[in-house]
């Protein structure tokens, strides 16, 4: 399974125009077989096998290395099994990443994953969003727990008054009136064909 993971990373670093070292795609490989075998015992991804990790939510952590600027500090809120924000970090050893998630096993996973991984710039903290303090990250990013709307509403106090949000959708996301604007965004498909869309906001 990991040489399959290992091509199938490399493939997608290439459609998306991202260069990465071997040493790099072992290392997200690596987190994707970990991924898969403690999925079979704790609920951490709707994903069963590994085509789907790689074709449907990998992508996500491509997005999110591309959106995200050089040197960012990136705090990810509902990190459940680390998508997309591990791998991202792995792509993106430039940036310290902060991944936020309430549930005990899924912590527990995580934390197993950032050290198997050598994600040495990588905290895991158990927590829901309102417990969190003001913060002062450069991106905000969050998939799958919040609407996009609410998502932008939620994202200001977890970054400096510079920095952005990523929102995850289906479609673009109108972001209503000010202070709230579109910085970026890519649109995407997965393999199975589900159109994808990330958009990076800052608040004026």
């Amino acid at each position: 399974m990991l040489y399959e993971a290992v091509a199938g990373v490399l493939k997608l670093s290439k459609e998306w125009a991202f260069p990465v070292s071997e040493e790099t795609c072992e290392r997200v490989a690596n987190y994707l077989t970990l991924l898969l075998q403690w999925n079979e015992r704790v609920n951490l991804t709707g994903a069963r096998e590994l085509r789907e990790l790689l074709g449907d939510h990998l992508p996500d952590s491509f997005a999110l290395a591309r959106l995200s600027p050089q040197g960012a500090s990136v705090v990810d809120i509902g990190s459940g099994g680390g998508l997309p924000s591990l791998p991202f970090a792995i792509l993106r050893p430039d940036c310290h990443v902060t991944m936020v998630e309430p549930r005990a096993k899924r912590i527990a996973f995580l934390n197993m994953a950032v050290r198997s991984c050598a994600c040495d710039l990588v905290k895991v903290i158990r927590a829901r969003l309102e417990d969190l303090p003001h913060s002062a990250h450069t991106v905000a990013a969050s998939r799958a727990t919040f609407s996009p709307q609410d998502w932008l509403q939620l994202a200001p106090h977890l970054r400096v008054s510079w920095g952005i949000a990523v929102v995850f959708s289906v479609d673009p996301v109108d972001a209503g009136p000010s202070p709230v604007r579109l910085v970026d965004s890519i649109q995407y498909r997965t393999a199975s064909g589900t159109p994808r869309w990330s958009g990076s906001y800052c608040f004026t």
